[in-house]
């Protein structure tokens, strides 16, 4: 009589336990993840932490969130802890009882909460940081944003990927008040290099090749605060300076395109 109360205890809390881990707080939590990393390991984890339950997740990306990874990090952490101790409660009772009737249920449970507890924590990591195209950011990086100018014409500002005790940051060159000769489309002024946190819209354009070093471009970003750099809109701009960092040697593929634009504009106007 007692193996039969025994078994329908531990049959009970297997019950109880499955119901805990279905009820729904782990899918959110979960989805609440994904959708705010764009970091293909935590996805990973996640759908293999979903695929334990037989629950699907929502992948659709919303916004990338440091915050809401940790939050909902915790909220796991805490279910799965519920879970556990209940299952604890369950091995107690098991030499009292008879295995026919739980040896099925209790090893299914007992795989689900060894794997979910690896899956919780594989995620306790540092998201990889990525742009809002999905591309991974890392030091060295090549990056530009989209601005505008004055004259309220499109144009790419690039930086450089920058490390610090505060996570990534964007080396860039700018200028402040621009001296415009007369009759003269040149600008110039001052120079500035100056660091900024990152942020999503700075999109990588090249990555830093395994080849180089990062010391390297590290040492030439150094050695540029040091000089009085002119900034120059056709000569010497920000993307001059950032593919000198890059690369070592400073070239502006917009203006490129720009003068290909106009000599092609110039070759229909012939015709």
């Amino acid at each position: 009589m007692f193996k039969n109360s025994c078994t329908a205890k531990i049959l009970y809390l297997l019950g109880e336990i499955q119901n805990h881990l279905h009820d729904g707080t782990i899918k959110h939590e979960l989805n609440q993840i994904v959708r705010h990393t764009r970091d293909t390991e935590i996805i990973d984890i996640c759908e293999r932490s979903s695929e334990c339950l037989g629950i699907k997740l929502d992948m659709n990306f919303y916004k990338l969130s440091r915050e809401q990874h940790i939050r909902s990090l915790k909220h796991l952490e805490k279910h799965l802890k519920w879970a556990k101790e209940k299952f604890d409660e369950v091995i107690k009772l098991i030499p009292e009882c008879d295995s026919k009737w739980t040896e099925s249920p209790f090893r299914e449970t007992e795989i689900q909460l060894l794997f979910l507890s690896k899956y919780f924590i594989l995620l306790d990591k540092v998201p990889d940081t990525a742009d809002i195209n999905a591309e991974v950011v890392k030091i060295g990086d090549l990056v530009a944003i989209s601005c505008k100018d004055d004259e309220d014409q499109n144009y790419d500002h690039y930086g450089i990927i920058v490390a610090s005790s505060q996570g990534f940051r964007v080396a860039h060159f700018f200028t402040g008040a621009t001296v415009k000769p007369q009759n003269s489309i040149v600008e110039k002024g001052f120079g500035y290099v100056h660091e900024l946190n990152y942020h999503p819209e700075w999109v990588v354009k090249q990555h830093l090749p395994q080849t180089v070093p990062y010391s390297l471009v590290e040492e030439r970003i150094k050695e540029s605060k040091t000089l009085n750099l002119v900034w120059n809109k056709l000569r010497y701009n920000c993307e001059h300076w950032a593919r000198e960092m890059f690369n070592g040697e400073p070239e502006c593929t917009q203006l490129e395109m720009l003068k290909e634009e106009i000599r092609n504009r110039r070759k229909s106007n012939n015709l």
